[in-house]
């Protein structure tokens, strides 16, 4: 059956431009992986960056793998088909490390499958010299790593782009001066410890309070706590774009290209914001200098980036890009930074939707979570859109905020109706009328954040309040989509989850996935994590990380969203002490 999958590997490899095939012979061999499938894969721009860059090094080869499609994925299991490399179909366990880019909590469980596939032993104690070495980059690896401790060699915290190139120089050293491959494996993670941006979650030990909580974190070998993350300085030096094009990802055939990194936005539920601090924008002629490289495979353009429509110089920078006759489309859009310019030049590229997110219905609630945008602003922008051409309009909110009531919810259900009445009244042509979709998410509260202290709403009442909006907006027309208040629950656990979780973890995967009876076995309580508010003295499981934003300004936003008063706050503390 193996020959199959490797055909399959091989059709794919005919429908992409941009691959780098290499020899073996003499080269560092890595294998990046996405812990899920080609088409999610293949759709995320830090995953296809790092294959990029590694493979521009004469020294490394670097080949891609992803989790089997749902469809191949039995016939893996039921076989032992090990998870195979796309470009050479190899296994695995034959390359000198398997490093996963991971940027979602929920493929936590993907990347043990694909290591148990390969038939590479789960836990990183239990791995010899003769297996590969197992490393994890990715947004994930840097807001809280400890929940995979258990199972990965290192950790790049920060953009990888610099200590990648650092670390395997450093494993080719290692491994040309120590000739027995245990030794050379000891001395290549003693080194890494020199290197900034680097966690290596053996040198250090977790101590806990009887209740469970962190109580210290201790470091041996001179190993550095608290560990910095890496920060690209000279973010025009490195070209961040999709090199590698083919029709069965997300975005089709368009070239992702990142216009910076951060957001200045604050809003006090995103990580985002937080950890990619300071906020850096690439300069209008880096851009382009990475625009005319992803021009040669085609003539669709798609800006990414925490807030594109915030760039300095956006304007400027769509003109640039249209009058060399590119299609530019924006990840990220604002309500109160659209403008008549943004929009004629979105369409003009052939943008069917445009999406603005109020993340709340009512100005009061969007001001706890920080998101300055008045009704009237958000009736400003609907406004811009329905006058436009554009057939699709999608509005995204966010449900169980701290301090939500039933009358934020409702309004949600106001905002919507308002928004799409204003359309109807200003297209009075049938034929032009814009679709409204309204779509919500469920409140995770995140690391790095402001709300990192808060509980998130029980899974029952998420599920009531998504039953309500469905019912109310489809009675009205508008389309509704939503997540799955379950699966946001697992995020919150593995987000905020400490060391423990690697059991829960473990338990999911000897149960194929059935998370309930992993929960049920698992000696541990998911409410101690997902669904408990934290007081300001508790220490986290990722606090001995530097990202970047400090706790004591997270925790005076934090106190500024919930009014809570200084001095109130003194006595809250001594209180807990």
């Amino acid at each position: 059956m193996i020959w199959q999958f490797k055909e399959k590997a091989r059709e794919r490899l005919a429908e992409e431009t941009g691959t780098v095939t290499k020899d073996w012979g003499g080269r560092v061999r890595i294998a990046l992986v996405f812990p899920n499938t080609y088409y999610v894969g293949m759709s995320n721009l830090g995953f296809q960056t790092i294959y990029w860059h590694l493979n521009q090094r004469p020294d490394i080869v670097c080949e891609r793998a992803f989790l089997p499609d749902p469809e191949d994925l039995p016939e893996h299991e039921r076989l032992r088909v090990p998870v195979l490399s796309l470009e050479s179909q190899r296994p695995l366990a034959e390359f000198d490390c398997v490093a996963f880019s991971t940027t979602y909590e929920n493929d936590y469980l993907n990347m043990l499958r694909i290591l148990e596939l390969s038939g590479i032993p789960i836990r990183a104690a239990e791995r010899g010299p003769s297996d590969p070495l197992v490393a994890m980059g990715g947004v994930c690896a840097w807001s809280n790593p400890e929940p995979l401790a258990a199972f990965v060699d290192w950790f790049f915290l920060g953009e990888g782009e610099e200590s990648s190139h650092e670390v395997f120089e450093l494993w080719q050293q290692v491994r040309e001066a120590e000739r027995q491959p245990e030794a050379a494996r000891g001395t290549f993670f003693r080194a890494l410890l020199g290197v900034e941006g680097i966690y290596v979650p053996r040198f250090y030990d977790v101590k806990y309070h009887e209740d469970g909580t962190v109580a210290e974190v201790l470091a041996y070998d001179g190993a550095p706590l608290p560990v910095r993350k890496r920060r690209l300085l000279n973010t025009d030096a490195y070209d961040t774009v999709s090199m590698v094009r083919t029709a069965n990802t997300e975005f089709g055939k368009m070239a992702l290209l990142e216009v910076g990194k951060g957001c200045g936005r604050g809003c006090r539920f995103c990580m985002e914001g937080e950890i990619y601090r300071p906020i850096r924008h690439r300069h209008i002629d880096a851009i382009l200098r990475a625009a005319e490289t992803a021009l040669q495979h085609g003539r669709r353009i798609g800006l990414v980036g925490a807030c594109v429509s915030d760039y300095p110089w956006i304007d400027d920078l769509m003109a640039a890009l249209r009058a060399r006759g590119v299609d530019v489309s924006l990840s990220s859009v604002r309500a109160d930074s659209l403008s008549p310019g943004l929009v004629k030049g979105l369409l003009e590229s052939g943008s069917r939707t445009l999406t603005i997110a109020p993340e709340a219905g009512t100005e009061r609630l969007r001001t706890v979570i920080h998101k300055s945008l008045s009704d009237q602003r958000l009736f400003e922008a609907v406004d811009l859109i329905a006058d436009s051409s554009v057939p699709s309009v999608k509005m995204y909110f966010m449900i169980g905020q701290p301090t939500e009531t039933a009358e934020d919810v409702e309004a949600i259900i106001r905002l919507a109706k308002t928004a799409r009445h204003r359309i109807l009244e200003r297209r009075r042509d049938p034929q032009s009328l814009a679709e409204l979709t309204v779509g919500v998410s469920s409140f995770v509260p995140k690391p790095w954040t402001a709300f990192q202290w808060c509980a998130m709403a029980e899974v029952r009442a998420l599920d009531g309040k998504i039953h309500s909006l469905r019912r109310e907006l489809r009675r009205v027309g508008i389309r509704f989509t939503h997540d799955v208040p379950k699966w946001a629950h697992l995020q919150a656990v593995l987000a905020r989850g400490d060391r423990h979780v690697s059991d829960l973890l473990q338990l999911a995967l000897t149960h194929r996935g059935d998370w309930k009876r992993a929960f049920r076995e698992w000696l541990r309580n998911p409410d101690f994590y997902a669904c408990r508010e934290r007081p300001l003295t508790e220490r986290f499981p990722w606090d001995h990380f530097e990202v970047g934003t400090k706790r004591e300004r997270l925790e005076t936003e934090y106190q500024r969203a919930l009014g809570i008063l200084p001095e109130r706050v003194v006595k809250w503390k001594a209180s807990l002490a």
